[in-house]
């Protein structure tokens, strides 16, 4: 496994769930892309750049008094890393509760992600879009 992509993965979600937008985009490439495949319906299902990327993460978190994404589970897909995801958070006001599994995939280059695609339903549809079969 290559533990550098792991851990620009680690290092970004780490600062998704702070809320550190500094450190989160500096994960990222300039151009990186985001693609929610379960985007909500007020967002775009692409976000493309840092800003993009930013403003998607402060839209996803703004209706919660927590929301955070633990990653249960790292594989190797070479330039890409495979996440087994739980996303789990407590609506503001409502305090109606969320819990997600879904997996998701994130492409590394030179030491920044470079692409991103949130939302797959099983392990083989990720491995499967990182050029990989289980």
């Amino acid at each position: 496994m290559s533990e550098e992509n792991v851990e620009i993965v680690r290092r970004a979600n780490a600062a998704f769930n702070s809320g550190d937008d500094a450190a989160l985009v500096e994960c990222f490439a300039a151009d990186a892309e985001i693609r929610d495949l379960a985007n909500a319906p007020d967002q775009a299902s692409v976000a493309r750049g840092r800003d993009a990327i930013q403003e998607g993460r402060i839209l996803w978190t703004a209706p919660f008094d927590e929301f955070r994404a633990e990653i249960e589970e790292y594989t190797d897909a070479g330039s890409a890393v495979v996440c087994a995801v739980r996303w789990h958070g407590r609506g503001k006001g409502s305090g109606v509760s969320i819990d997600l599994r879904q997996f998701d995939v994130y492409e590394v280059r030179q030491g920044q992600i470079v692409r991103g695609i949130l939302g797959f339903k099983s392990k083989s549809e990720a491995l499967e879009a990182a050029g990989l079969s289980e």
